[in-house]
C-alpha cells in the first residue's frame, strides 16, 4: 500500500511503477464519476458534458498538493457544470474552462476550496486537512468524549451503518471480526436464542467471563435491543475506560446507544429483508447412509470384538437387490438429510424521527420471523421503540426512551442459554446417533417412520429425530418491557445536573402438551411405535424486574487562558434485580386440543423459586488535559453489593491513565509536514471487579430437598414428616473478585488520518478468584461455599490497522485487527498432581492455562507386524509388581491392542499404560489469536464490502460417535469418513482403528487422537449493494432507495470435524444465508 512519494524518497513508498499502475486504472474507472451524475432512470445515454454558450473555453493546468506534496485523485470541476477532471499520480491536471469560472477543488479527508479562474491559465493549488476527524466524539461511561483526548483502551462500530447493509438481528453476532481484542463466538445458532458467547481480552476467571452490557446508561441483556435500533457500540478494554462500572467491568464493557431524533424534517426509514437459509453441514459429518453397507460394517465391528454378527446376509442381500428403487421399504436414510431442512425468513423494520429545535424524537417498530433449519423450532418477534427528548427551559431537557418486545418460540427450539438439556433440540442431538439408515423418519403422506427391518434395534424409533421434533404442542412467549426517564439541569455555564429512572420487566411464558405420534414399519405396513400414554399440560410463569435509578453531576471549563482543561464527573445509583418464577404440571387431560391447566383432571406437581439482590454505587471522574497534548484522567467507584455480608460488602475501583499526544507538539512539526496526523501513547493502571457469585453464597441456606436426590424426611410421632436441612454452609469472608489491570497504547495516523491504526499491550491479573477448595466430609449433606482463592493472569497484543481513501468517486477502505493473548492461572490447589482440578479432558492447574487439555498421547495405529512388535516389546519389557514378583501385564487399564488398534504412549516412563500417562497437549479451548478483516469498496452508486473472521492456536478434545470415531453400535449411526478410513487386515495407510463394538473402549480412551484443531476463517458477510441517482429518487417521491444482495456465512474454511468450530460438540447448525433487502427513505 503506498502512502506517499516524492524524489529524495524521505516519505513512505513502496514502487512508483505500482503506484502508477493502480492509479491510472482507478482513475481511468473514476474519470467518468468525477462530476455530479444526471442520468436518468432507465437511460443508457453518456452523460453530456454542459459548457455556457455564452464565452469562450480557454485550457488551463495545474498543480493539486497538500503540505505532503502532490494528491492523486483529487476532483477539480467547473462550479455549476459537469464539467471536470481528477488529478493524476503527481497532482496535475488540465481542463477546457470558462475564463471566469469557479473552480471547485475537492479531495476526501481535505476542506473544499473555490478559486476563481479570472482567465488564469496556471493554478498551484494547496489544500488543507478537514479537522472532522478531531472531532469524532466516542461514547464512554457516563459521557462522551473526543476520540483523540481518550487516555484508555476502546474500540468503537458504527452499528447504525451496518445494519443498513446487513442483515443482522442479534446484536452479539455485529461484533465478529469487528474490534481487537473482542472474541465472539456462536454458542449456539438456533434463532431466538442465537446468543454469542463474547470475551475480552481472553477469559480471565474461572467463572463468568461475559462483559457487562450497558443500553442508554442502564444494564441490559445484549440481545435486548433491535440491531436497527442501534447508533453505535463502544467497546471498554482496559482498567481506564472501565472502572467506572467499577465491580461488574472486570471482563470489559460494552456500550450501546440507540438513536435519537434530530431537528428537521420528518424522516422514514424502511429496511427489510428476505433470507434464504440452509444448514452448513461439512461433509466430515457425513454418515452410511447405504444401509446394506451400514449392516455389514456393524457385523464387521461385532466381529472384531469377538461378538456374533447382527445382521444376516438376506437381509443385507435383500437390501442391496433393491438399490434404492422401493424408498419406502427399504430405505437409505440420511439422517441429516432428513432432519435439516431450508428456510425462508423475512426481516422488517420502519423508523420514523425528526423534530424541532424544542423536541425531538425516534420511534421504530420491527418484525422478524424465522423458522429455522429444524422443525417445530421457529421464532418470531416484534419490537417497537420510542425515544423523546424535550428543551423545555434553555436549562431544563427532558427525555424519554421506552422500548420492548414480543416474542414467540416454538415448542421443540432451546429456549435457555443453560446447559441443561431438557427440550426436543437437545434431544435430537442427544439421541441421533441411535438411529439407522434403515428407518424412514418421515413417508410423503406425512406418516413418521419407525424400523423396517425386523433385525434392527427397535428402540431406535423413538429416536427418530423429525418424531421427537412433533411430539410437543405449545409456545414459549417473552414479553419484555423497558423504559427510562431521563432529566438535565444546566443552572450555570459548564455544569449540569441529570437524575435518570428506569425500569425493565420481562414476563416469559411456557406451555407444552404432548402430541401423539405413531411411528410405521413401512415394510410390512404396520405401527410398530407410538408415544400414546399418559397425558400432561405444563404451564411455566417467569417474571424478572430491575430497577434503577442515578444521579450525575458534571462540570466542564477551561481554565489558565484555556490552556488547562477540567472535566469533573461524580455520580451514585442505585438498582435492583428481582425474579420469581413458578412451574405447574397437572396429569389426565380431558382432551388434548385443550390449552388450559384445568383441562387435566389428574395429580399435580408444581414447584417455583424466588431471588433478588441489590446495589448501591459511588463513582467519580475527573479529567485534566494541558493544552490537549497532556491528558489525565482518574476514576474511583465504590459498590456495596447485597451478595456479601456487611463486612465485605463494599468494594472499591480506582484507575488512573495517561496520555501524550505527541504529534501536538513543536519538535513534531516536521512529521506532520512529512505526513504524520494523529501520535498518541497511552498508558493506564486500575482495578475492577468481579461479583459473579450467586446471590446467597455468602449466607447459609436452607432446604427440604437437596439439588439432586429425595426429600429430606423425619419421623415424628411415628408419621413420617417433611423437614428442614442445611443445605449450604455460610462463607461470610466471601468478597468480591479483583481485577488488576496494565494496559500500554500507541495510536497513529498518517497521511490526513487515511492510514490509522493502534497498537495496545495489556496485561490482567485476577485475584481472589471464587473456587470450591478440599475439604473434609464432616459437612454432611450440606454444600461447601466456594472460597476467594485462585489467580489467573491475561496477557496480550492487540493491533488495529486501516486505510481509506478514494480516487474520484470510486473510494475503498481496508481494516483489520489482530489479537494475541493467553492466559495462566498463578494460584490454585498446588503445583503438585494433588493440586489438579479435571473435568473430562480440561485441565485447571498452576503454572497453566484454564482448561489445558489432559490427554494421553497416541503413537499410531497398529497397522503391520512390525507395529505389533512395539507391543510384544513392552510386554516383555514389563515391570515386576513387588507383591507377587511377576511381571504386570502393561495393557492391562485398556486392554492389550491388536493391529487395528492405537498404541498409547508410555509418557512418564513406567513401563504401563494408564492414566497416568496423561499429559497437557493444548493450551485448550480459549484461542491465542483472533483476527478480522474488513474490505469494503464503492463506486457511483455501487457499493461492496466483504467481512473476514478467524481463529488460530486453539485445539480441544472432541469425541462422538458420529464425526470420529470406530464405535459401531447395534442401533446407532456409523460416520461415513470413519468407515472408509478404517483399518482392515492389509492396509497399512488407515487414518482411523479398525471397527469394534462400543463397549471395546481401547481405541475411545481420553487421547490426542480426539484432538481436535478449532481454528478457521470464515467469510461472515459478503455484500453487494446499488443506491439510485438522487435524480431517480426525487421522482419518485424518494428522498433514497437502496437495493443490497448478501452471503452470509457461506464460507468456512477449518480442518475441524464437528458441525461448528465455533461450537462445543454437537449442536443447532450454523446458516448460511443468501439475503435480498431494500433501504428505502420517504
Amino acid at each position: 500500500m503506498v502512502i506517499r512519494i516524492n524524489k529524495d524518497f524521505k516519505r513512505f513508498y513502496v514502487s512508483r511503477a505500482m503506484f502508477l499502475g493502480a492509479s491510472m486504472f482507478l482513475a481511468s474507472i473514476g474519470m467518468a464519476s468525477a462530476n455530479p451524475s444526471t442520468d436518468t432512470f432507465g437511460s443508457n445515454e453518456p452523460t453530456p458534458v454542459v459548457a455556457s454558450p455564452q464565452q469562450a473555453k480557454h485550457s488551463i493546468k495545474g498543480v493539486v498538493e497538500d503540505a505532503l506534496g502532490p494528491i492523486a485523485g483529487a476532483n477539480v470541476v467547473e462550479k455549476g457544470t459537469t464539467n471536470g477532471t481528477i488529478t493524476d499520480m503527481d497532482g496535475n491536471f488540465s481542463l477546457e474552462v470558462s475564463p471566469n469560472s469557479i473552480l471547485v477543488v475537492s479531495y476526501i479527508g481535505y476542506k473544499d476550496q473555490e478559486i476563481p479562474v479570472n482567465n488564469q491559465t496556471s493554478f498551484n493549488i494547496k489544500l488543507a486537512e478537514d479537522s472532522q476527524a478531531l472531532e469524532e466524539v466516542v461514547v464512554v461511561g457516563y459521557g462522551t468524549q473526543k476520540k483523540v483526548n481518550l487516555s484508555g483502551s476502546v474500540s468503537t462500530i458504527n452499528v447504525a451503518e451496518l445494519t443498513e447493509s446487513r442483515p443482522i438481528t442479534n446484536v452479539s453476532h455485529a461484533l465478529a471480526g469487528l474490534a481487537a481484542g473482542v472474541n465472539v463466538q456462536g454458542s449456539t445458532n438456533q434463532p431466538g436464542n442465537d446468543n454469542a458467547s463474547i470475551k475480552v481480552r481472553g477469559q480471565g476467571t474461572l467463572n463468568d467471563s461475559a462483559p457487562l452490557v450497558i443500553i442508554d446508561g442502564v444494564e441490559a441483556g445484549i440481545n435486548t435491543v433491535n440491531p436497527q435500533d442501534i447508533e453505535s457500540m463502544t467497546v471498554l478494554k482496559d482498567a481506564a475506560s472501565s472502572a467506572i462500572y467499577g465491580s461488574r467491568a472486570a471482563n470489559g464493557v460494552i456500550l450501546i446507544t440507540t438513536k435519537q431524533g434530530k431537528a428537521g424534517s420528518i424522516k422514514l426509514d424502511y429496511n427489510g429483508y428476505v433470507s434464504f437459509t440452509s444448514p452448513e453441514i461439512p461433509s466430515s459429518m457425513d454418515p452410511v447412509s447405504d444401509y446394506a453397507t451400514y449392516m455389514e460394517l456393524i457385523n464387521e465391528g461385532y466381529l472384531n470384538s469377538g461378538l456374533k454378527a447382527q445382521f444376516s446376509q438376506e437381509i443385507i442381500d435383500e437390501w442391496r437387490k433393491d438399490g434404492g428403487q422401493n424408498p419406502l421399504k427399504y430405505p437409505n436414510t440420511n439422517w441429516l438429510d432428513e432432519t435439516f431442512k431450508n428456510s425462508t425468513s423475512h426481516n422488517h423494520v420502519i423508523s420514523m424521527s425528526g423534530g424541532s429545535d424544542k423536541i425531538r424524537f425516534y420511534s421504530s417498530f420491527g418484525y422478524q420471523k424465522n423458522p429455522g433449519v429444524m422443525e417445530n423450532t421457529g421464532f418470531e418477534k416484534y419490537n417497537g421503540r420510542v425515544n423523546i427528548s424535550a428543551d423545555i427551559k434553555p436549562w431544563l431537557n427532558l427525555g424519554a426512551q421506552v422500548s420492548g418486545y414480543v416474542s414467540n418460540m416454538d415448542p421443540s427450539a432451546k429456549y435457555t442459554e443453560s446447559d441443561k438439556k431438557d427440550t426436543s433440540v437437545d434431544d435430537v442431538f442427544t439421541y441421533a446417533s441411535a438411529t439407522t439408515p434403515g428407518m424412514v423418519f418421515r413417508a410423503p403422506d406425512g406418516r413418521y417412520g419407525a424400523m423396517n427391518n425386523g433385525e434392527d434395534d427397535a428402540q431406535s424409533a423413538n429416536n427418530n429425530p423429525l418424531a421427537r421434533l412433533n411430539r410437543v404442542a405449545g409456545n414459549i412467549r417473552k414479553t419484555n418491557l423497558r423504559s427510562r426517564f431521563v432529566g438535565t439541569i444546566k443552572p450555570f455555564e459548564g455544569f449540569s445536573a441529570t437524575a435518570s429512572y428506569s425500569y425493565e420487566f420481562v414476563d416469559e411464558l411456557r406451555e407444552k402438551k404432548p402430541v401423539f405420534i405413531d411411528q410405521w414399519n413401512f415394510y410390512n405396513e404396520t405401527v410398530t411405535w407410538t408415544n400414546r400414554g399418559k397425558t400432561n399440560i405444563m404451564n411455566y410463569d417467569g417474571k424478572v424486574e430491575r430497577f434503577f435509578g442515578d444521579v450525575v453531576l458534571r462540570y466542564e471549563k477551561r481554565l489558565a487562558n484555556d490552556r488547562l482543561g477540567l472535566n469533573a464527573m461524580v455520580g451514585a445509583s442505585q438498582e435492583m434485580y428481582r425474579s420469581r418464577n413458578f412451574s405447574a404440571t397437572k396429569y389426565d387431560m380431558i382432551d388434548l386440543s385443550l390449552n388450559v391447566i384445568n383441562a387435566a383432571i389428574g395429580d399435580a406437581t408444581a414447584s417455583g423459586s424466588s431471588t433478588e439482590w441489590a446495589m448501591r454505587s459511588f463513582f467519580g471522574r475527573v479529567n485534566l488535559d494541558w493544552e490537549n497534548k497532556y491528558l489525565l484522567e482518574v476514576n474511583l467507584r465504590a459498590d456495596q453489593s447485597s451478595r456479601f455480608l456487611s463486612n465485605k460488602r463494599t468494594g472499591y475501583f480506582p484507575s488512573a491513565s495517561v496520555a501524550w499526544r505527541m504529534d501536538q507538539e513543536a519538535f513534531m512539526e516536521n512529521w506532520v509536514e512529512k505526513g504524520l496526523s494523529n501520535l498518541k501513547l497511552r498508558l493506564s493502571y486500575g482495578s475492577l471487579g468481579n461479583n459473579s457469585v450467586g446471590n446467597y453464597d455468602a449466607i447459609a441456606t436452607y432446604a427440604n430437598k437437596p439439588s439432586s436426590g429425595s426429600a429430606f424426611n423425619y419421623t415424628l410421632n411415628n408419621a413420617l414428616v417433611l423437614g428442614l436441612a442445611q443445605a449450604q454452609l455460610a462463607n461470610p469472608n466471601l468478597t468480591w473478585e479483583s481485577t488488576y489491570m496494565t494496559n500500554v497504547g500507541v495510536d497513529f495516523g498518517l497521511v490526513n488520518n487515511k492510514l490509522t491504526g493502534t497498537i495496545d499491550y495489556f496485561n490482567k491479573k485476577t485475584k481472589d478468584i471464587l473456587i470450591n477448595l478440599p475439604a473434609p466430609d464432616v459437612h454432611g449433606t450440606a454444600s461447601i461455599p466456594k472460597q476467594n482463592s485462585a489467580t489467573v493472569t491475561n496477557q496480550g497484543i492487540e493491533m488495529t490497522l486501516g486505510w481509506q481513501d478514494h480516487i474520484g468517486d470510486f473510494s475503498y477502505g481496508v481494516n483489520g485487527n489482530f489479537t494475541f493473548v493467553r492466559n495462566k492461572v498463578n494460584k490454585f490447589k498446588g503445583k503438585e498432581k494433588g493440586g489438579q482440578s479435571i473435568d473430562g479432558a480440561n485441565l485447571i492447574w498452576e503454572g497453566h492455562s484454564i482448561n489445558s487439555q489432559y490427554l494421553l498421547r497416541v503413537d499410531r495405529i497398529i497397522q503391520t507386524d512390525e507395529d505389533l512388535a512395539l507391543v510384544q516389546k513392552m510386554i516383555d519389557n514389563a515391570p515386576i509388581d513387588e507383591k507377587t514378583g511377576k511381571k504386570v501385564n502393561p495393557f492391562a487399564a485398556f486392554g492389550t491392542p491388536q493391529k487395528g488398534d492405537l498404541l498409547y504412549i508410555d509418557s512418564n516412563g513406567d513401563g504401563i499404560i494408564d492414566m497416568n500417562d496423561r499429559e497437557i497437549v493444548s493450551d485448550g479451548p480459549n484461542p491465542k489469536f483472533q483476527f478480522g478483516l474488513n474490505l469494503n469498496a464503492a463506486y457511483k452508486g455501487f457499493d461492496f464490502s466483504i467481512l473476514f473472521q478467524g481463529q488460530a492456536g486453539v485445539k480441544a478434545y472432541w469425541q462422538h460417535d458420529l464425526a470420529n470415531t470406530s464405535s459401531v453400535r447395534f442401533g446407532y449411526q456409523l460416520n461415513k469418513e470413519v468407515a472408509e478410513g478404517r483399518w482392515t487386515e492389509g492396509r497399512t495407510d488407515a487414518t482411523y482403528p479398525r471397527l469394534l463394538q462400543s463397549q471395546n473402549t481401547i481405541n475411545k480412551q481420553m487421547s490426542d487422537f480426539y484432538l481436535s484443531n478449532k481454528a478457521f476463517l470464515k467469510i461472515r458477510n459478503i455484500q453487494l449493494g446499488y443506491t439510485l441517482p438522487k435524480s431517480v429518487t426525487e421522482k419518485m417521491q424518494l428522498e433514497r432507495l437502496r437495493f443490497y444482495g448478501s452471503l452470509e456465512n457461506f464460507f468456512t474454511f477449518t480442518s475441524y470435524r464437528g458441525l461448528d468450530p465455533e461450537i462445543s460438540g454437537l449442536g443447532y447448525p450454523a446458516m448460511k444465508s443468501a439475503v435480498l433487502g431494500i433501504n428505502v427513505t420517504f
